[in-house]
């Protein structure tokens, strides 16, 4: 019997969202990304799959769709809102001086539950 590794509920994501921020149908967005494994080109189907679920998105399709959408650098933010900065990013902007501040206040808001 083959042991099953993996969350027993799939993390949200964003993919229709960010596809849609970012203007393009699902052919657009299919037409972006490389060829797959098997050779053969993604299609429409294959994003609407993803998009609703039916299919999992293996590290090397994030970060494909990740640089087709536009953030190469951080295919992270396909399980986050568009719109919605993550705390890594307003911390990233923030001065340095400011980094510690910021992480303590979190740290204590953690602690007390509130």
């Amino acid at each position: 019997m083959v042991t099953r590794i993996g969350p027993k509920k799939p993390f949200r994501h964003y993919l229709k969202e960010w596809r849609q921020e970012v203007g393009l149908t699902q052919q657009q967005l299919a037409d972006r990304l490389p060829v797959g494994e098997d050779g053969k080109p993604t299609g429409k189907d294959q994003i609407s799959r993803w998009e609703r679920g039916e299919r999992d998105m293996t590290m090397s399709v994030q970060a494909a769709l990740a640089e087709a959408l536009g953030f190469p650098d951080n295919p992270g933010k396909l399980f986050q809102k568009p719109g919605t900065p993550s705390v890594d990013e307003l911390l990233r902007k923030a001065p340095a001086d400011r980094q510690v501040q910021i992480i303590a206040v979190v740290e204590a808001l953690l602690k007390t539950g509130t």
